[in-house]
Parts: structure tokens; C-alpha cells; sequence
């Protein structure tokens, strides 16, 4: 009993891992992360950018998550020097740059993907709950560090405001994680559906 346990579990885990591969290197799920990242920037000045970058590092390919990091900060940038008109100063566009450098250390350090996610599917969530957690702290920790050689000072950043942004950052990647499991999920219901199409009597 037990080892039929193990070995459907295992078929289980297969089933999820193939679809998760095929979702990684799809085109379709890193045009909805772009597409969701470059809308965000109209509802907010500040991009939950920990939230997709970590996302995008998890969730595809390292060179498909780094340009979709890129775009997604590329997008808000335009957004805040054109609609929102940031001022166009040296140290508006140095803040963009170390924003830009955070989103992208942050993808790289999520897109690791460890040995220990594989054989569990709970594994490779908590990856991506790591991931977040890290590189919110890499993020924030880069900001503050720039905002201290900057103007001395924390940049205004309180532990209160730290942790609404922090808070912003998990909705919007549980949101995301979502999505992409649903989308992970129905691949997985195709493909059975199209494998008992295939033993079935015609």
C-alpha cells in the first residue's frame, strides 16, 4: 500500500514537472508577466518589482526571466519620467539604475533553483517563498545602502513603510503564483485528457 502510495506520488510529480518545464519556457507566460508587470506601473509610481522578478527568476528560464525583469523595469521607468514626470536629474536616473540593478540580482538569485525543490511540488513553492523573503531583503538593502551614501540618511524609509512595501510584494506574487498554477494545472488536465483520447477504443 505504502509503495503504491510513493509511486503515485512520484507519477504526480513527474505529471506537475513536465508541465512546469513546458511553463517555463513558454511564451505565453512570460508575455502575461510582462504584460501584468508593465500595467502595474500605471496603478502604481513604485512596481512590486521583488515581487515579479521572483516570479519571473522561479517560474521561467534564467535568460527569458531576465529580460522579462528588464522589460518590466524598463516599462516603469518610461512610465516615471514621461507621465509621471520624475525629475530628470542625476539622481533620479541613479535611483532608477540601483532599482534596475536590485530587480535584476534578485531574478538571478530566484532563478537558482536549487537541488532540494525537486521530487516535491511543496519544495519548489517554498523556493519561491524563499526567494521573495531573500530578495526583498537584497532589494531594500541595496536601497538603503544608497540611500545612506546618498544623503546620509535612510531615504525616509521607516520600518512601517517597510513593511506596507514588503506586504504590496507578497500580494502581488501570490496573486502571480496563482495564475501561473492555474495555467500549470489546466496543461496538466490537456494532457490527461489527451492521453485517455489516446488509449481510448475508436
Amino acid at each position: 500500500m505504502n509503495n503504491k502510495i510513493t509511486v503515485d506520488s512520484q507519477e504526480n510529480y513527474n505529471v506537475w514537472s513536465h508541465a512546469e518545464k513546458a511553463m517555463s519556457r513558454s511564451r505565453l507566460w512570460q508575455f502575461l508577466l510582462i504584460t501584468i508587470g508593465s500595467a502595474s506601473s500605471i496603478i502604481y509610481p513604485h512596481v512590486p518589482l521583488v515581487g515579479f522578478a521572483a516570479i519571473s527568476g522561479v517560474t521561467l528560464n534564467r535568460k527569458q526571466a531576465i529580460i522579462s525583469s528588464i522589460i518590466i523595469w524598463l516599462v516603469n521607468q518610461f512610465y516615471g519620467f514621461t507621465l509621471r514626470q520624475y525629475p530628470q536629474t542625476l539622481e533620479s536616473l541613479t535611483w532608477g539604475l540601483v532599482m534596475g540593478l536590485g530587480t535584476l540580482l534578485v531574478t538571478i538569485v530566484a532563478s537558482i533553483k536549487p537541488k532540494f525543490i525537486e521530487q516535491k511540488i511543496w519544495r519548489y513553492y517554498l523556493w519561491l517563498s524563499a526567494s521573495l523573503v531573500i530578495g526583498y531583503i537584497l532589494f531594500e538593502g541595496i536601497i538603503l545602502l544608497t540611500a545612506t551614501l546618498m544623503v546620509g540618511d535612510g531615504h525616509g524609509l521607516t520600518v512601517a513603510i517597510l513593511g506596507r512595501i514588503f506586504v504590496k510584494n507578497i500580494v502581488w506574487a501570490i496573486a502571480l503564483t496563482f495564475i501561473h498554477s492555474f495555467l500549470i494545472w489546466n496543461g496538466i488536465k490537456f494532457f490527461k485528457r489527451g492521453e485517455r483520447s489516446s488509449v481510448t477504443p475508436t
